[in-house]
């Protein structure tokens, strides 16, 4: 990850859940490499510089999603040049005993709105002739634990979402890449016990 980091410099990138783990952490090294973020999160976040701006956002919300990415557009002129979608929730529950709220507000914040913002960003990086697009999967997407189903679901989806508008984009110099992270110590890897992990 390191050399990834080290290669991306002076340009403008989005990150989504940015106020905790691995979106925080992606933040704090990215800026070291003079590039300007715009991150979001359900809650205020306390990095405070110049080349970084926060969004309190949720992302199961389209409309606010439309603000903000209008917002990013405008300060940047158009000119997007990495999104990585890191934010996710998972709550572990057998599918029997979820209920619709808490499986729709996994899907739509996991899946729906990395492809709706997605869908937003791309239409910048055409007109720029490149980009690169980062999608955070897990591994949890291949090891179907018990009581992961919406989680593994959403991230199953995401990944093939990456594939199939990777071969979408790649005409227009957009590269597109999911990663399918392992256990990570973060807030949302704090819900499971050692065995899992």
């Amino acid at each position: 990850m390191e050399e990834f980091l080290f290669l991306i410099k002076n340009s403008n990138i989005i990150i989504t859940g940015t106020s905790s783990g691995i979106g925080r952490e992606l933040v704090l090294k990215f800026l070291k490499n003079n590039n300007k973020v715009w991150g979001c999160s359900r809650k205020e976040d306390s990095i405070k510089t110049k080349n970084y701006c926060h969004f309190k956002l949720d992302l199961s919300d389209t409309s606010r999603i439309n603000e903000w990415i209008d917002k990013v557009s405008e300060d940047t002129e158009g000119k997007i040049d990495v999104f990585i979608s890191n934010a996710a929730i998972f709550d572990r529950k057998l599918n029997s005993l979820d209920s619709f709220k808490n499986i729709t507000k996994t899907i739509n914040i996991n899946l729906t709105s990395p492809i709706f913002i997605t869908n937003m960003l791309s239409k910048f990086m055409i007109q720029n002739k490149k980009g690169l697009i980062v999608y955070f999967s897990s591994v949890a997407s291949i090891v179907n634990e018990v009581g992961t189903s919406i989680y593994s679901t959403s991230k199953s989806g995401l990944e093939t979402f990456s594939q199939t508008i990777k071969h979408e984009l790649n005409k227009f110099n957009i590269k597109v890449a999911s990663l399918r992270i392992l256990y990570v110590p973060t807030k949302l890897s704090n819900k499971l016990n050692n065995k899992e992990i």
